[in-house]
């Protein structure tokens, strides 16, 4: 999905998937001490860098929904495309502080997305 950077809500679908992209992760980190084909650190990682780029974010409105089930590459390409839409919305700000905030936002969520792929299993198309 890509967002229209238009549109005035892209931080808050941003900031809402990023916090639906931490809780994903760790019930990926928690799969990963039974099952070895997930990749504990990178989905600890992955969270890391979620929760860092909401600091740069509005709070969202809503709580994220789907907050108990597993990441998987829907919402990996869904971070990707929000990211893109950050960066758009950012390159378009009249203001630093938010440009650069908006940059540090898009920044850390395509890290997440990476990690959250390299977390997923061989299978899924991770790196395993």
């Amino acid at each position: 999905m890509n967002p229209n950077p238009n549109q005035p809500d892209v931080e808050q679908a941003a900031a809402t998937a990023l916090r639906t992209a931490a809780a994903a992760a760790h019930v990926l980190a928690d799969l990963a001490v039974r099952d070895d084909r997930y990749d504990q650190l990178a989905a600890l990682t992955a969270a890391s860098y979620a929760t860092e780029a909401t600091i740069y974010l509005p709070l969202p409105d809503r709580d994220p929904e789907g907050g108990d089930r597993p990441a998987d590459h829907d919402l990996v390409d869904h971070l990707a495309g929000l990211a893109d839409a950050l960066d758009e919305l950012a390159r378009r700000s009249p203001d630093v502080r938010r440009m650069r905030d908006r940059h540090m936002a898009a920044l850390h969520a395509r890290d997440a997305a990476a990690a959250l792929r390299d977390a997923l299993p061989v299978e899924q198309g991770g790196a395993g």
